[in-house]
């Protein structure tokens, strides 16, 4: 039973996995020919060969075996493109492509050549093309952001296939790890203020995703692949990060991990999040994946 934190709900409380971080119909397709549960079948078979790599990984508090470091960083990148957080943002980024691309004088010009060979004539001018599009908002269909995150999901394991991991154990008197409905935090690491989340790509970034409430992956893209014993503060710092990357839901053991809060840094207790200003009013938005990754 996990212990959930509900920023939306504005209360905490108990319940099995599958009853939370779970939108319903949310991989269901609707394709001429295919199955609407298609999608869902497959990602249902991926996560049923993930599950004895990541028991192994927890058991040996290693990725060194080629298998496991795949299904890791596979199930990574199916975390990171699959949830409706980015979901949103992926269709506004395909939405204003469209808008683009249909406003672009050698696309509207092919546009009425192909219709003159028809014999016809331009139902629109391009003036009134744009302001259509610039008054409009564009409705990408659901299937269109599933196929965007199929074409991605390789380019997004080759790069997470290619950091350096350790693999951060928390010390049992630290309250342990975390997670939430957004499990991979994707973090600026240069102490400055930036406007946007950091893509997969960025050097000066690193990512956080906890296994368990006692092992934690963070990849960077230098460094040793190491098994690192943090102390309490290192596993407070880690919570920090992955409760401000939430989109809603935070998921714990219980009251007890620690968590870090102002200039010096202060160690907060679980118990308090609810009543945490940073937590409560977070919901910055973020930029689709891949975006900046080439």
């Amino acid at each position: 039973m996990l212990l959930v934190f509900d920023r939306e709900k504005k209360e905490t409380y108990r319940s099995k996995p599958f009853g939370v971080a779970a939108q319903r119909d949310f991989n269901r397709i609707d394709v001429d020919g295919m199955d609407a549960n298609a999608v869902e079948k497959v990602l249902s078979e991926f996560e049923g060969e993930t599950a004895p790599h990541l028991e192994r990984v927890i058991a040996n508090k290693s990725i060194a075996d080629q298998g496991d470091r795949s299904a890791m960083v596979n199930l990574m990148a199916a975390m990171t493109l699959r949830n409706p957080k980015r979901r949103q943002v992926m269709g506004e980024v395909i939405g204003n492509f469209a808008k683009n691309f249909f406003g672009r004088k050698d696309n509207y010009e092919k546009y009425v050549a192909d219709m003159k060979k028809v014999g016809k004539e331009p139902e629109f001018t391009l003036e009134e093309v744009r302001n259509e599009l610039t008054e409009s908002t564009i409705t990408v269909p659901k299937e269109s952001i599933i196929a965007a995150e199929i074409d991605q999901h390789d380019h997004a394991t080759k790069l997470l296939w290619d950091k350096k991991w350790q693999i951060v154990v928390a010390p049992d008197n630290s309250g342990g790890f975390v997670t939430t409905d957004d499990p991979v935090c994707i973090r600026w690491t240069d102490g400055q203020e930036h406007a946007d989340r950091p893509g997969l790509a960025e050097t000066n970034s690193e990512i956080l995703f906890p296994l368990s409430p006692k092992l934690a992956l963070r990849g960077r893209a230098d460094g040793d692949e190491t098994v690192v014993n943090a102390d309490a503060v290192a596993v407070a710092e880690i919570n920090s990060h992955m409760i401000s990357s939430a989109t809603r839901q935070v998921y714990a053991d219980d009251h007890v991990f620690k968590y870090a809060r102002g200039e010096p840094r202060e160690l907060k207790s679980g118990a308090t999040l609810l009543q945490d200003e940073d937590f409560m009013s977070a919901g910055k938005p973020v930029r689709a994946p891949g975006h900046g990754d080439q």
